[in-house]
Order: C-alpha cells, then sequence, then structure tokens
C-alpha cells in the first residue's frame, strides 16, 4: 500500500518532478529538432507537425472518459473504499479498449483524404516521402496510448502522486531522445523516428501500469460488480459536455497545422513548427503544473470550507498571470532572437506573430486554469455549449484572414475564438455553481484586467530594452534577454499584488517552500 503524503507534500513532489524534468525534456525536444532539421529538412518536419496534430484531432475520441473517472475517483480515494475504487478502474479499462479501436477505425477512414489536407501532396512522392504509411505510424502512436495500459495511471494521478508518473515520462522521453537522434544521424530514416516514439508510449504506459499494481494492489480485485446503468448515463452525460470542451481545444489549436497546410503548404508549417514548439513545451510543463495542483482541488472542493477555496482560486489565479505572463512575455520578446541563432535567418517569422503567439500563450495559461478549476468541481453541463461557437469563430476567422495575413492570421483566430467564449463565460460559470455566487464574477474580471495591462506594458518595456540593449552576442545576448524578463515580469506581478489577500498567500508558501528546502540543504 502507497504511502500517504499530506495534500501540500504531493503538491510541492508533482510542482518540482514537473518543472525539473521539464527542463531535461525542453533541452532534449530542441536537441532532436535541430538534428532533425539538419538530417531531414523542411518537408518532414512539415509532415511531422501536420500528422501530429491531425491525430491529436482522434484523440477527442476519449470523449473526456478520463477526466470524468477521475472526478469520480476523489470520493471513494478520500474514503478508502477499494472495491468502489477497482469498479471504476474495471469501467475505464473497458472503455479505453473502445475508444482505441474507434479511433483505429477514424483514422483508417481518414486515409482517403490526406490528399485534401495536404497541399503539395503531389509532391511527397518525388521526395521518397510514403504519406499512408507515415500516417498509419502516427495512428499506431495514438492508438498505442489508449490499449496498453494508459488508464492505470489514472489512479496514481487522483491520489495526487502524479510525480511519479512525471518521473517515469521523464525517464523516457530523455531515452528515447538519444535514441532518435542517433537513428537521424545514421540513417536519415523518418520511419524510425516515428517508431522509437511509439516505443516510448509503449514502455511508459507499461512501467506506469507496473508501479499502479504495486501502490494500490486492489485495483486488481476481480470483481463481478459493473457501475449501474443510471451512473453509466449520468458519466457519458459527463463526457458528452467534456467532449465539447476538448473539441474546441482540439480546434482552437490542432487545427491551425491543417489551415497553414492546406493554404500555404508544407513548408509553412515547418518554419510555424519551429515557433510552435516553444508554445508546446511550455504549454506541456504549465499543463503539468496545473496537474500538479488539479487532484489537490478535486480534493479541497469535497471540504467546506468555501472562503478558503476562493482564496486559492485568486492565488492561483495570481500564479497564473506570473507563469502566463513570464511566458507569453519571453515568447514576445526571445524567441526571434532564439530562431535566429538556433537555425537561421531563413526560418523566421515577421512580427507581429512572436507578439500574438506571447498573447495566445498568456491567454493559454488562463484557459487550463478555469478548465482545472471547472472539471475539478465537476461542472460539466453548465457551459458545454460554449466551446461551439468557439470553434465555429476560431476556423471561420482562421480560414478567413490565412489568405491575407498569412500565419499570424491564423493566430488571430484562436486568439479571437478564446476572448469570445472561455475567458469570460468560463470564470461565470465557476463563481455561480462552484462558488454559489459567494464573491460577484466582477471582482475576478478586474483583477484579471489589472494582470493583464501590467504584463502588457512590462512585455512592450521589456521588448524596447531587449531588442537594443546586448544584442550583438548571439547566444549570449538571448541568454541575457531570458533572465530579463524571468525576473521582470514575476518581480512586477508580486510588487503591484503584495498587499493582496491571494499576493499574502503566495508569498507566504514561497518562503515556506524556500525555507524548507534551506533547512534540507544545511541539515545534511
Amino acid at each position: 500500500m502507497a504511502k500517504k503524503n499530506s495534500r501540500t507534500t504531493n503538491t510541492i513532489y508533482n510542482f518540482i518532478s514537473s518543472l525539473g524534468g521539464q527542463l531535461i525534456t525542453i533541452l532534449m525536444n530542441f536537441v532532436v529538432r535541430t538534428v532533425f532539421i539538419a538530417t531531414l529538412g523542411k518537408s518532414y518536419l512539415g509532415i511531422n507537425g501536420l500528422f501530429s496534430n491531425i491525430l491529436s484531432m482522434l484523440s477527442l475520441a476519449e470523449f473526456g472518459v478520463g477526466s470524468a473517472i477521475l472526478y469520480k475517483l476523489y470520493d471513494p480515494i478520500a474514503r478508502e473504499d477499494h472495491h468502489r475504487i477497482a469498479v471504476l478502474m474495471k469501467f475505464y479499462r473497458t472503455a479505453y479498449r473502445v475508444i482505441g479501436l474507434a479511433v483505429a477505425l477514424i483514422g483508417l477512414a481518414l486515409i482517403p483524404f490526406l490528399p485534401e489536407l495536404i497541399n503539395d501532396y503531389d509532391k511527397l512522392a518525388g521526395l521518397n516521402i510514403n504519406a499512408v504509411l507515415i500516417f498509419c505510424l502516427f495512428l499506431f502512436k495514438t492508438v498505442s496510448s489508449y490499449i496498453f495500459f494508459a488508464y492505470r495511471s489514472s489512479i496514481i494521478k487522483a491520489n495526487q502522486k502524479d510525480y511519479l508518473v512525471n518521473l517515469v515520462g521523464y525517464v523516457f522521453t530523455v531515452a528515447a531522445a538519444i535514441a532518435q537522434i542517433v537513428c537521424l544521424y545514421l540513417f536519415r530514416n523518418f520511419i524510425l523516428y516515428v517508431v522509437i516514439s511509439i516505443l516510448q508510449i509503449i514502455g511508459q504506459n507499461v512501467t506506469c501500469a507496473i508501479l499502479s499494481d504495486r501502490m494500490y494492489p486492489y485495483i486488481r480485485e476481480k470483481t463481478k460488480d459493473t457501475v449501474e446503468k443510471k451512473e453509466v448515463v449520468g458519466i457519458m452525460k459527463d463526457c458528452g459536455a467534456l467532449f465539447l470542451y476538448k473539441l474546441n481545444n482540439v480546434v482552437l489549436k490542432a487545427t491551425d497545422n491543417i489551415v497553414i497546410s492546406r493554404f500555404l503548404g508544407l513548408e509553412a508549417v515547418g518554419v510555424y513548427s519551429n515557433y510552435y514548439i516553444f508554445y508546446t513545451t511550455i504549454n506541456t510543463l504549465l499543463a503539468k503544473v496545473y496537474n500538479a495542483v488539479a487532484h489537490s482541488l478535486g480534493n479541497l472542493h469535497t471540504g467546506t470550507d468555501r472562503k478558503h477555496e476562493y482564496t486559492i482560486f485568486e492565488s492561483v489565479m495570481l500564479i497564473s498571470a506570473i507563469l502566463g505572463g513570464t511566458a507569453g512575455v519571453g515568447i514576445f520578446v526571445c524567441s526571434d532572437e532564439l530562431v535566429l541563432n538556433w537555425i537561421g535567418e531563413e526560418w523566421l517569422i515577421p512580427q507581429p506573430f512572436a507578439m500574438l503567439m506571447g498573447l495566445e500563450m498568456y491567454t493559454l495559461c488562463f484557459r487550463i486554469a478555469l478548465s482545472k478549476y471547472r472539471t475539478t468541481m465537476g461542472l460539466f453541463q453548465q457551459a458545454k455549449y460554449r466551446p461551439l461557437a468557439g470553434m465555429i469563430i476560431n476556423l471561420v476567422v482562421s480560414v478567413l484572414l490565412v489568405r491575407y495575413w498569412g500565419i499570424s492570421g491564423v493566430l488571430v483566430g484562436t486568439l479571437v475564438a478564446d476572448w469570445t467564449t472561455m475567458m469570460w463565460f468560463d470564470p461565470i460559470i465557476i463563481h455561480r455553481y462552484g462558488f454559489e455566487n459567494m464573491v460577484p464574477v466582477t471582482r475576478y474580471f478586474l483583477k484579471f484586467l489589472k494582470y493583464l495591462i501590467t504584463v502588457s506594458v512590462t512585455g512592450l518595456a521589456l521588448y524596447f530594452v531587449c531588442t537594443h540593449v546586448l544584442t550583438q552576442f548571439g547566444w549570449f545576448s538571448v541568454g541575457i534577454h531570458v533572465v530579463f524578463v524571468a525576473l521582470a515580469v514575476p518581480a512586477v506581478l508580486v510588487l503591484l499584488n503584495i498587499r493582496t489577500e491571494e499576493g499574502q498567500y503566495v508569498y507566504r508558501l514561497g518562503m515556506d517552500h524556500v525555507k524548507k528546502v534551506k533547512k534540507k540543504l544545511f541539515s545534511r
């Protein structure tokens, strides 16, 4: 049986494992991407980005089952109802097997439409690129994430021990990256590159399954009991609402490469993907950070102290401004300079592209935080039609603007969809149903506006400084400018909010952790 830690301790472990391991992942991703560009070039880079996005759309077949089951697990874990947990895990296993089969069938049905999704499809044969074979490998990679015990890691996450899943993931990520680098240098073979990523997923899932069996042996309980039909209907109802949210998230981002490929070609996808790696890397890091907190939030919401819970909510929003502001301003200020020193001027996309991506990064941070709160509060039904509006707005605006403003037009489509739907509607839902109107939602909007203005002014000031100061020293300049951003944005936000309740909470939390780290270091 696994040892139980406090909610705060688990959150700290989850956060540290997310941050530390992700830094390693970032480094490995950049090394792999550099070798990929040097050995295979723009077309392969473009098809890699395009197929990754198409197959991420097939993850919609997951239908929100994972989030719904995690929400169901919080209560029996708190009550230590092992039989109930075993029944839910049995249902989860069956659901994921069905999902894996559905993804495979839908993916195979897409193969005849590949020529319509790739603008320069006819040129691929001349480049010795077998698009159908590569797509099938990407499809198997996606299906593998469902059929090879992926559901088993949910019990570890629901027990607030994401750090264990993270550590397993980092080990396999580093091993796969090293294998891919060797493969690209020695064989220049894209097929082997994809096969290695498939083996990475299978190995990671099998390892997490073994770990979950050892930590929570009761999940292997052989029981004839099943989830009651009435509850299944309720779960599927929640899944339907979560499906719309997932669909919206996919359309907001995953269709970008499809639109770019269809109207601008595969090479444009390849150029865009080098900036997109900043976005996805930070997105992955933020997702892990919020996942580290999410299960603690779900556990907190089972209590009755709503005032304390709202203080935590405001603290999370301030942290979101700090994280999103630092990441967004960093992309705006440093991404062009980084790409220039990394792979050269021919891969640059002119402003305002980096500024728009930075704003999208800032928006994403709040979107993730709001989504985690909405999900851990079980608010699946209250805003289920909001994503439909977001999808329509995104597609219409992106398709219209890509013709006139290129890749930047696609980003505008995503931003317009976000800001006209989720960014104002989700806070209303959380305040009305999660906190039962205990605090007016206008309080949230005013603080959000304050954070946005602060980050925007700080970002413009940093952009001016970093484009005029220490600009001629290559990677040294990049490093100095990254440090400027990393120090300035958090410092400004903390100083301007230090007198608020959430500011004091975040400050005390930070200082407590610093003291604990010092104590451990000097006690050795």
